[in-house]
């Protein structure tokens, strides 16, 4: 196996030890090699490949036990509405409570963005949107899921404040199987897509009120996506 060259999104990283599974044909129960042993193949930190476990775990790939190790669980990684919406029923407190906390720093950092945010860190903000757009064109869940995480660790991480920054990486290590879940939904993604977009351009014109509103909707918009969908499940069930 190849070493990752530069520095890599987490879905390069899924999308290598994914090909592993299939390269040496290891069927359920096999065992993947260690954290370290990955990080050595493919010439990562051990955060990436932690994030990369916990997608690809996410897809039902794999289920990692605390001690002994990350086991492959089955090979296919399509997951049916109804697994969807279980998972959001059995979350919903945990996922609302993050969301609260959300809506209290994200508008923050939009906020500080604007006022502080260099001009390759803005950049960086509008490239990786157009990843992002690319994903949702290619409907690459896993792309999605990364690149939102990262869109939205970008803003705050150009709000230059570390404290912000601390608290917003870890809200993201709780959000990675609510967005593969969530983007597994079409119309949430393309939902997704135009509140990003809303977004950028209160940032780039620098409209600080327009910028918070438009964080404020769109983590609106993605519970109401989850109420939907919840409220669909129970109609069909009626």
């Amino acid at each position: 196996m190849r070493k990752i060259e530069r520095v890599s999104i987490t879905d390069e990283a899924v999308k290598r030890i994914k090909s592993f599974i299939v390269d040496e044909n290891l069927g359920p129960g096999s065992k993947l090699p260690t954290e370290a042993e990955f990080c050595e193949m493919l010439g990562v930190g051990r955060s990436t490949i932690r994030e990369a476990f916990r997608v690809i775990q996410a897809l039902g790939l794999i289920d990692v036990q605390h001690g002994k190790g990350a086991f492959v669980k089955k090979k296919s990684e399509e997951e049916s509405i109804d697994k969807i919406r279980l998972w959001f029923m059995e979350k919903e407190s945990k996922v609302n409570k993050v969301m609260e906390v959300r809506m209290a720093i994200e508008p923050l950092a939009i906020r500080l963005a604007i006022q502080h945010g260099l001009k390759e860190q803005i950049e960086q903000i509008v490239a990786i949107h157009e990843d992002f757009s690319m994903a949702v064109s290619n409907n690459d869940i896993i792309a999605m899921a990364t690149l939102d995480e990262a869109f939205h660790s970008a803003i705050v991480e150009a709000s230059d404040n570390p404290l912000l920054s601390k608290i917003a990486k870890l809200l993201s290590n709780s959000l990675i199987e609510y967005r593969m879940r969530s983007f597994a939904v079409k119309k949430n993604t393309m939902h997704a897509l135009k509140s990003h977009q809303y977004i950028l351009d209160a940032l780039l014109s620098k409209n600080e009120e327009a910028a918070e509103k438009a964080v404020q909707e769109h983590l609106k918009i993605s519970l109401e996506d989850i109420t939907e969908l919840l409220e669909e499940g129970e109609n069909e069930s009626a």
